[in-house]
């Protein structure tokens, strides 16, 4: 996990997110994120929750919210917008059975790149729930890799399609070259949903969240309020195509 916090520690992950040209993963995720939570005030567990603005949202919205971050620099951002935050790893939650109604997984999943370590995440987020509570869980898409290259201009590029096809085939590049792909993991709608259902999650649900010009309209922010639109149309019809994928899976 060091190269996650490296990664993390060198970035602004708190200013990413107040971009404008980020603003189309923000509305989409909290739309959704409305869609699926339990009503407030329900407990929530906001695991690998980063700086705590999703947190802070959620809070000045009546939920009880807990964040837990592998990066001490974001545990004290968090901290420090009053947000109740500790270190933690996802695999390794520090909190009791059942104590949760919602587990956030924003972010965990796409670094963690070996399959037994996923499965852990999933299965400490379904410990911690209550019966009846939901994972909601973010991925990164890997058909959604195309569309980035084709955004970039970057589809003749051989060096580019090569890293995108060993992305499309493996969820990675093995021979990495960046940070980013040292610490990055890339899944598919379906693997996605197999994974919660394999954690013990029934009623998956998986859709896209930028949708299929979300690359676009990180790049020309006026595209923002078209992108929008068309995300909400392909959400379940080509998840796929979004740079990002959200789950949602109940405990029995």
């Amino acid at each position: 996990m060091s190269g996650v916090i490296g990664h993390y520690s060198a970035g602004d992950e708190d200013s990413r997110m107040a971009e404008r040209r980020n603003a189309v993963e923000w509305e989409r995720t909290a739309e959704l994120l409305r869609r699926w939570l339990p009503a407030a005030p329900a407990t929530v567990l906001d695991v690998g929750g980063g700086p705590g603005r999703q947190a802070r949202h959620l809070l000045e919205h009546g939920y009880a919210v807990t964040l837990f971050d592998l990066v001490p620099r974001h545990v004290d951002q968090a901290t420090a917008r009053g947000v109740p935050a500790h270190v933690a790893d996802a695999r390794h939650l520090p909190a009791p059975d059942g104590s949760a109604d919602a587990v956030l997984l924003l972010g965990p999943l796409y670094h963690l790149p070996a399959p037994g370590d996923r499965r852990r995440a999933l299965g400490e987020a379904v410990r911690v729930l209550r019966r009846g509570g939901v994972v909601i869980a973010a991925a990164l898409s890997r058909w959604g890799r195309v569309l980035v290259r084709a955004a970039a201009g970057e589809l003749g590029d051989p060096a580019r399609h090569a890293h995108t096809l060993a992305s499309v085939r493996h969820g990675r590049v093995e021979d990495a070259t960046t940070t980013w792909d040292e610490v990055a993991y890339l899944h598919d709608s379906r693997e996605l949903a197999t994974e919660l259902e394999t954690a013990g999650l029934h009623r998956v649900e998986v859709v896209g969240v930028e949708g299929p010009t979300g690359e676009w309209a990180r790049r020309d922010p006026s595209l923002n309020a078209g992108t929008l639109e068309l995300a909400r149309l392909a959400e379940a019809t080509i998840p796929d195509a979004s740079i990002h994928l959200l789950a949602r899976g109940a405990k029995p």
